[in-house]
């Protein structure tokens, strides 16, 4: 790939130049990861078609000066890591959008490829449609899930109504996961006072990554973290020994300034969301909850489909910078091996490679593409209750130091997400899908009995689409499996008269003449269940 950028570079010249002399303002020239692009100043945007008329070979004579392209006196910024070189003569135009550099402007951004043999098109776009089948920036373009732009700011994502459907149904989730270990769900807000980053270490620690500001005589913070908001919500009132453990959770929005380079879709972001848990707890129920924290993050990570040698479990101990006793770091440690013994799960121990504050147990998983990922956390924490002085009444009445955990299942969100559409190529499971059944009527005739299909399903709270569009059964299949959507159903007259549907699922299988009530109860039990794979089919099958 890295050889065609040059060729590219210059197909984006070629291209930009004749706007240029069709009248248009194209006002750069530049590469992106896969492919190049041409910014054009434009009140309106452009269609592909348009676009396309573009996209063909001439030999202009040009100079590149000072990041600019210089041709007949038009000037073109230039944004370019390799010299332009070839005689591109076969474009293909990729993608149109629009964005906003400042209040006033307006420009149209044509993302394209171009190749000196059509040999090379045909090659490189068989090799990118395998690659965006596991590229989680295409999958969720291609489904409609989220974007990024240029007026919002790098790294900095929305959430569609489809990708937000998914964000829903994993917080919905772990809400549940919550509430079975008795975690109470609190809100904090985004900005806070720097003495509180100043108290919790976070100002001189991690300050290059915070977003710091000053309003009316005050210096104020964007949180980076929500551990320090819960520890508030604890030092609100007196603590007894009988009301630990309190837990806390919370689906905390918190921004971290990374740098632009290091940004790559959900996977690195400067604001995500976490699933973030804070336990206050004595030192003797350690054990027990981090046992507890074990198991559940174990059952989660089983829901997705990660079991067995895809889980690596890694303990890591003390390292050679650090604060608390030597007998709270003993203790703690032999609590989180202890564990790790009674379950009977291996571990893999880091020497060394503890927080500096206390020891942890990361949770790394093996997606579909043999890659590992670090997903979840539970983290010993000396260092903040001693910083907050936190306290509980001990019952002889003295005042006791509590021991924080920090835990995060999921751990970000976001990054979540991008993990799982990568893994599952697109192809969620049923209960995380934005659309989960789409109806396919045979023809117009049958329209009627796909809306009353469809209106069933959403009674019983299944998403569902009807597809009546005029275009051939094959082309619509297709489109379904493309998009994601796990279950088809094919209506026709036959099944209409029968109250019947006949269903087409993942993998091309085929099950004719199911009863629309069998099937309703079906898939409901499989999304009720949250289960990773077609369940449905194995019953009905």
């Amino acid at each position: 790939m890295e050889s065609y950028r040059g060729l590219w570079l210059k197909g984006a010249i070629i291209m930009a130049l004749n706007m240029h002399n069709a009248g248009l303002a194209p006002v750069e020239v530049g590469l992106g990861e896969r492919d190049f692009y041409i910014d054009v100043q434009s009140d309106s945007s452009l269609s592909l078609q348009e676009s396309e008329k573009f996209a063909q070979w001439k030999d202009y004579k040009y100079e590149i000066k000072d990041g600019k392209i210089i041709y007949n006196g038009k000037q073109i910024s230039f944004q370019g890591d390799v010299i332009p070189s070839g005689e591109p003569r076969y474009f293909k135009v990729l993608n149109i959008s629009v964005h906003h550099p400042s209040a006033n402007t307006q420009l149209v951004r044509i993302r394209g490829i171009a190749f000196e043999t059509k040999e090379q098109l045909d090659d490189y776009l068989q090799w990118l449609e395998k690659a965006s089948e596991t590229d989680h920036r295409i999958i969720g373009e291609k489904m409609d899930l989220f974007s990024f732009h240029e007026e919002s700011g790098p790294g900095l994502v929305l959430f569609h109504p489809k990708g937000q459907l998914i964000r829903n149904e994993m917080i919905n989730y772990m809400r549940e996961i919550n509430a079975s270990m008795g975690y109470q769900e609190v809100y904090t807000s985004h900005v806070f006072r720097t003495v509180l980053w100043k108290i919790s270490g976070h100002y001189d620690t991690y300050r290059d990554k915070m977003l710091i500001f000053q309003k009316d005589d005050d210096e104020l913070g964007i949180k980076p973290m929500n551990c320090p908001a819960h520890i508030l919500i604890y030092k609100s009132r007196v603590r007894s020994y009988r009301d630990l453990p309190i837990r806390f959770s919370e689906f905390g929005n918190v921004y971290r300034w990374e740098k632009k380079g290091e940004l790559y879709g959900l996977l690195r972001t400067r604001g995500f969301t976490q699933d973030d848990g804070h336990i206050f707890l004595r030192e003797d129920q350690l054990k027990d909850e981090v046992k507890n924290l074990v198991m559940k993050t174990l059952d989660v990570l089983g829901r997705f489909g990660f079991k067995g040698e895809d889980v690596r479990i890694n303990l890591s101990t003390r390292p050679d910078e650090s604060i608390g006793s030597d007998e709270q770091w003993e203790k703690a440690t032999k609590a989180l091996l202890d564990v790790l013994k009674e379950l009977n799960v291996p571990y893999v121990v880091k020497d060394k490679e503890g927080a500096f504050y206390g020891p942890k147990i990361d949770f790394d998983i093996r997606d579909s593409l043999n890659r590992w990922w670090q997903l979840s956390t539970i983290q010993v924490d000396f260092n903040l209750p001693e910083r907050f002085k936190l306290e509980y009444v001990n019952e002889d009445g003295s005042k006791k130091r509590p021991v924080m955990v920090h835990r995060a299942i999921y751990g970000s969100l976001d990054r979540m997400i991008a993990i799982l559409l990568e893994h599952f190529r697109g192809k969620l499971p049923t209960w995380l899908s934005p659309v989960q059944v789409r109806v396919l009527p045979i023809s117009e005739d049958n329209l009627d009995y796909a809306r009353k299909v469809a209106d069933v399903l959403l009674q019983r709270g299944i998403r569902t689409e009807i597809d009546p569009s005029g275009e051939t059964l094959s082309k619509r299949i297709k489109r379904g499996y493309d998009d994601g959507v796990p279950y088809l159903l094919i209506v026709g007259r036959k099944e209409a008269s029968e109250e019947k549907v006949t269903i087409r699922a993942r993998g091309n299988v085929e099950i004719k003449g199911v009863p629309l009530s069998k099937f309703v109860d079906e898939i409901s039990l499989e999304i009720k269940n949250r289960d990773a794979e077609n369940t449905l089919i194995k019953r009905i099958g």
